[in-house]
C-alpha cells in the first residue's frame, strides 16, 4: 500500500505549471517494461493527467494508431490510467493518430461553471 501514495503524488498536479498539450507517447517509450510507478512517471502521461486534474470538466482524448495493434495499445493505456485513478468516464478513445508509432493525448471539453 505504500506504492499508492507515491503514485498519487506523481499524478496530482502542482496546479500551476501543467504543460499545455497535446502530448505524444511513442511506441518505443511504451515498449519499456511497465509497472504502476513506470507508467505514472512517463512524462507525457504525467503532464496530461496533471492538466486533466486541473480542469475538472475536461476529458482526456486518447488518439491511437488504427488497426488492431493500435486499439490494443489504447485499451492497455486506458486500463493503466484507470488503475492509477483516472476515471474511464474522463477518457475518450479515438482511432487516427497522425503516426503509426504514437498515441496522442489531448484535453477536450469545457471547464464546468466557466
Amino acid at each position: 500500500m505504500r506504492l499508492l501514495p507515491l503514485v498519487i503524488s506523481l499524478l496530482l498536479p502542482a496546479l500551476a505549471g501543467a504543460a499545455p498539450g497535446p502530448w505524444t507517447l511513442s511506441a518505443e517509450h511504451w515498449a519499456r517494461p511497465r509497472s504502476g510507478v513506470v507508467v505514472a512517471t512517463m512524462t507525457p502521461l504525467r503532464e496530461a493527467v496533471d492538466a486533466l486534474s486541473a480542469r475538472p470538466g475536461s476529458r482526456l482524448l486518447i488518439r491511437y494508431p488504427g488497426g488492431e495493434e493500435g486499439q490494443l495499445w489504447a485499451w492497455e493505456l486506458r486500463a493503466w490510467l484507470v488503475s492509477l485513478g483516472v476515471p474511464s468516464a474522463r477518457q475518450e478513445l479515438q482511432p487516427g493518430s497522425r503516426a503509426a508509432g504514437r498515441i496522442e493525448l489531448e484535453l477536450i471539453g469545457e471547464v464546468k461553471g466557466k
